[in-house]
């Protein structure tokens, strides 16, 4: 046995190499790999920071909530902080259970008709609208509570809704 190791030993490291190497790469590549082909266009995405406590001071609504049962959650709506211009604000999607949290980043959509409501607070909030096409290959089996958080210079606010998630074995149910 000895003399047939040492006569096979330099295929051996190689092969050994290889495997090694080959499990390496899968062990820190094949997410990110992953992650850009099964990518959505247009798709959120996953931000990693703390959410500050529910807050009040702001206003807002969800005006579509849907999803095609299996790959993606779409939200649609309008938020801004209270006597603020929406402006240079920066809207999330969060996504709470009783273990996790996932906040996603939204597109601004210009909502005129917001400005034109709420008119009597003098406040320009045309960039309050937000869409966000929510991938759910990002999201744990679970129970997740919809809220929406809004960051603008050194001010917070985050507002959890009615609406919720149930993502099960792969498919997505919506509630609310």
């Amino acid at each position: 046995m000895r003399s047939w190791f040492n006569a096979h030993r330099k295929p051996l490291i190689t092969h050994m190499s290889i495997i090694a190497g080959f499990v390496l790469v899968v062990i820190f590549v094949a997410e990110p790999l992953f992650d850009r082909l099964e990518a959505i266009p247009g798709e959120a995405q996953l931000h990693r920071f703390e959410l500050p406590a529910a807050t009040n001071g702001m206003r807002r609504a969800i005006d579509e909530f849907q999803t095609d049962g299996r790959t993606t959650v779409e939200v649609r709506g309008w938020a801004f902080i209270e006597g603020q211009d929406s402006e240079n604000s920066e809207i999330f999607v969060a996504l709470e259970s009783a273990d996790r949290t996932y906040v996603f980043d939204t597109m601004m959509r210009e909502r005129t008709d917001v400005t034109r409501h709420f008119e009597e607070l003098g406040l320009n909030l045309d960039h309050s609208g937000f869409s966000a096409l929510i991938p759910t290959r990002r999201i744990a089996d679970g129970e997740y509570t919809v809220g929406i958080y809004i960051r603008k210079d050194e001010t917070e606010a985050l507002q959890y809704t009615n609406r919720s998630l149930v993502k099960s074995r792969g498919t997505i149910e919506l509630r609310g």
